[in-house]
């Protein structure tokens, strides 16, 4: 009874005073036992008129030994001479078996390939498909026809290779082990991005595949269809040693199945950092360090973004036209502590990593974010997570939990030097707020339920 209440008062204060769908309960309040329970939580909000529909399951399958990765069907094409044949060869590997109709994208029911989820996420998952919160698109930035903002969620599955990565980072539950990690090659995500715009809002979505989705604040639903598709490849053909790559739904397009009519929107490994407003306006320059399907970006021309990524680069529909897909993922990194919202860290953390330019006409900001630093962290003094933003946000995530429900752990539950941060002016104290239980292990902490984890 004691580990329950201890639960059900960290997702109702964490939760920001709303009631989410409690996760198992944890045999003992102890710190390794809450963390494993939480661990292993697919998600934690909540629910409203879909209680009997099957739930999300977190799956990890975490391989005890590197898998085998000269089979991999897209090393035998050459990313920059074929890039539409090398992102083919990935889309095949990920849907043989996902996008079978008794799969469904339920990694758990993959028997023949072994896929995982991203550990730490169950305070953003919705039950029904475990998808996150994105990027919302303004109006018109995916058709001319879209009058008002769209919702975007999106989930995420990793393979073998990948998997085995998160599996030496969460060997223990209780203890992320991040210092010097790295993803081996062969490793890849796939993330399918759902938009609630209509066929009538974007005609181009008729047809595509829907899914109900718990994405209200109350866990009411909503019909979301797919939109885009993105893959990332640890690939050491890559100066970067990833090269990040966009499908998108249309309709247009022949074929028997949904995945039949997704189309190759662009492929990129580095981020062309002397493409500026200026070199792009007045001397006609072009990314380099990436490919953009040039019917795809007819398309998205005469909008108000003009470009799928800033000048030309590649990104998806969803993405902002500000960014591209590997500038945003650099910033994958764990700063060895927690970083509470809206505390000094925070906004020093904020100053700290390369952000995306409001002005992509101030050619300084552009040249500060869009940068290439290989297998380095955009933070000197920090860890890099090997661009990925979910190994970064799920251990983000542990850490803040840590720092609130159990803050005498928070030293020993790192391995990585905690990041020196500019000490804040001392204040007084206030008054402690009265808990009702273990209050001496539990202090209330700030998660962002609403956070983008993959802006772009």
């Amino acid at each position: 009874m004691k580990a329950r209440i201890l639960f059900f008062i960290f997702f109702l204060v964490v939760g920001g005073g709303q009631a989410f769908a409690e996760c198992p309960a944890p045999g003992s309040s102890d710190f390794h036992t809450v963390a494993t329970a939480l661990f292993n939580c697919s998600s934690a909000r909540p629910l409203k008129g879909a209680e009997t529909e099957r739930k999300f399951q977190i799956h990890y399958d975490f391989p005890q030994a590197l898998p085998e990765t000269s089979t991999l069907p897209w090393l035998s094409v050459d990313p920059m001479a074929d890039p539409a044949g090398y992102l083919h060869a990935i889309l095949g590997y990920a849907t043989k078996v996902n996008a079978r109709d008794d799969v469904d994208w339920r990694i758990e029911d993959n028997k023949m390939e072994s896929w995982c989820s991203a550990p730490w996420f169950h305070m953003s998952r919705e039950p029904l498909h475990g998808m996150t919160n994105e990027r919302w698109s303004r109006p018109k930035e995916l058709h001319e026809l879209q009058g008002a903002w769209t919702r975007n969620w999106a989930v995420g599955i990793y393979n073998d290779v990948a998997c085995y990565g998160f599996g030496q980072i969460w060997k223990d539950p209780a203890f992320p082990k991040t210092k010097g990690f790295s993803f081996a090659d062969g490793a890849l995500a796939v993330k399918m991005l759902f938009t609630n715009a209509t066929p009538s809002q974007v005609p181009y979505l008729t047809g595509s595949k829907e899914w109900t989705v718990a994405a209200l604040d109350d866990g009411g639903t909503i019909t979301m269809r797919l939109l885009q598709l993105d893959v990332s490849m640890k690939d050491k053909r890559s100066p970067n040693g990833w090269f990040f790559g966009t499908f998108m739904y249309d309709a247009t397009q022949p074929g028997d199945t949904v995945w039949d009519r997704l189309v190759p929107v662009g492929l990129i490994w580095g981020s062309d950092n002397d493409l500026t407003a200026k070199a792009y306006l007045e001397t006609g320059a072009v990314a380099k360090q990436s490919w953009v399907n040039p019917a795809v970006a007819s398309r998205f021309f005469a909008l108000p973004r003009h470009n799928l990524g800033l000048f030309g680069r590649a990104n998806g529909p969803v993405d902002n036209p500000k960014a591209d897909c590997i500038s945003c993922h650099l910033r994958a990194l764990d700063w060895g502590r927690a970083v509470l919202k809206d505390s000094p860290e925070e906004k020093e953390a904020l100053t700290l990593l390369p952000d995306v330019p409001n002005d992509p006409f101030d050619d300084a900001a552009v040249k500060a974010y869009f940068r290439d630093i290989g297998s380095q962290s955009p933070v000197p003094n920090t860890q890099s997570l090997d661009y990925s933003l979910q190994v970064s946000e799920g251990v983000g995530a542990f850490r803040t939990w840590v720092a609130t429900a159990f803050p005498d752990q928070a030293a020993s539950t790192t391995d990585v030097t905690p990041y020196p941060f500019t000490p804040a002016p001392p204040v007084a104290e206030a008054a402690p707020m009265a808990l009702p239980v273990d209050s001496d292990k539990f202090k209330a902490g700030t998660i962002d339920m609403n956070n983008d984890l993959f802006v772009r």
